[in-house]
């Protein structure tokens, strides 16, 4: 069943924790008018709870809109979501999992959940039932046999070295980055970004925080309390990314801010606080419109268009285009499918996945050896951004994506 729901909904889920919500966005037709017995995918979106990202659902509930009004559905068949709300347990993702097991879905689709994935991996995996998303979470997915996942961007270890390489790059020494305190948090900096740091001489230290309890002026403190050249975040929501920023600025931090993959910041502060920031989304985002290239423009307006559509205009973050472009790029691939879109089907038409020209993103290759250890990544490239005077965001490199060494 498709679960399509209004920013009052998703609060009111997240306050009763909840794996799944009523719909209160029926008014929004997202099936485009199409025929026929729809293609049902199945979403895992952490949406709900204490670290709820919910632009991961905004961004697919548009794609949905997006499938089935531009591209036609999937050869003419519409295509619904099944979204079962991630709330930062490992026990959703066993029931999510379950329930898309039994209900037979051909795909899952992973919209950044970095919390229940790791537990879904095994049920999914046995059942034969293929992941597939922009970016992992975690690496549990990622790091299974060949053929278990598929992710249109590099591995986690994608982020930790490009974030230790533009620093770097930047001559940078120390960093003190905040990020959620989860067991994979502190997995992610201990075993990638400090030995990676360490090879490149960049000493990160990670401050660790609950994300709905943060007061931002004493995490600044805490960041500056060791006068690093660079402040900011590894991984935490939006709003919390704007509210530390501020407070770094308010403190007379004047320094290198690096803000993960974050955008909303961006509009919601004062130009002077935001520029000269750092990003690293895996995708060229709405803020680098400006500087993308002109079939990117077109897509990002086409992205733009969609989150109007559904009536999350004010939503277009990088979060809400992981979930759009990957939901795009994937039924795009099915679309390829000569006959019954099954799970075996659509598994096999991933591994043929070569040089493939994702949706504002990468070429990929889906064969298993983009990356070492992590047969699910499909690449093994970064974009890295700066944030100008006037707010637009430009490559930190002229060739916008870059190849990194892994």
């Amino acid at each position: 069943m498709k679960k399509s729901r209004s920013l009052g909904t998703a609060l009111l889920c997240s306050s009763l924790a909840l794996a799944s919500c009523a719909s209160s966005n029926d008014d929004v037709d997202t099936t485009g008018g199409l025929d026929g017995e729809p293609i049902v995918i199945g979403v895992q979106s952490l949406d709900t709870g204490p670290v709820a990202y919910p632009q991961n659902t905004y961004g697919a509930e548009a794609a949905e809109w997006y499938i089935n009004n531009e591209m036609g559905g999937i050869n003419g068949q519409p295509i619904e979501l099944n979204i079962c709300s991630g709330d930062g347990t490992p026990e959703t993702g066993v029931k999510c999992a379950n329930s898309f097991v039994k209900d037979d879905m051909p795909v899952v689709f992973d919209a950044y959940d970095g919390t229940s994935m790791g537990a879904m991996t095994p049920i999914l995996k046995e059942a034969g039932i293929p992941i597939v998303g922009l970016l992992a979470g975690q690496a549990v997915a990622e790091s299974a046999d060949y053929g278990t996942a598929f992710y249109f961007s590099g591995p986690l270890e994608t982020s930790a070295l490009g974030m230790v390489t533009v620093l770097a790059n930047e001559g940078k020494k120390t960093a003190s980055l905040a990020l959620t305190d989860a067991p994979s948090s502190h997995g992610y900096v201990d075993d990638l970004v400090v030995p990676m740091g360490e090879k490149l001489g960049v000493d990160v230290t990670g401050v660790y925080v609950k994300a709905d309890n943060i007061n931002f002026q004493t995490l600044a403190a805490t960041e500056l309390d060791g006068d690093p050249d660079v402040a900011g975040i590894i991984a935490l929501p939006e709003e919390a990314c704007t509210g530390l920023l501020g407070a770094l600025r308010q403190s007379g931090f004047d320094g290198t801010a690096f803000m993960g993959s974050c955008s909303q910041f961006i509009e919601e502060l004062p130009g002077e606080q935001a520029a000269g920031a750092i990003v690293q989304p895996r995708l060229w985002v709405p803020e680098s419109y400006e500087h993308a290239p002109a079939e990117v423009q077109d897509q990002l307006d086409s992205f733009a268009e969609a989150m109007e559509e559904v009536g999350y205009e004010d939503e277009q973050s990088a979060r809400s285009l992981y979930s759009f472009a990957g939901l795009v790029n994937l039924a795009t691939i099915m679309s390829d499918i000569d006959g019954e879109i099954t799970s075996e089907s659509v598994l096999e038409a991933m591994k043929g996945l070569k040089d493939f020209p994702t949706f504002a993103g990468p070429t990929v290759t889906c064969d298993g050896e983009q990356w070492p250890d992590r047969p699910g990544a499909c690449s093994h490239e970064g974009i890295f951004f700066e944030v100008q005077d006037d707010g637009t965001l430009k490559p930190v490199d002229d060739a916008g994506y870059i190849d990194l060494n892994p």
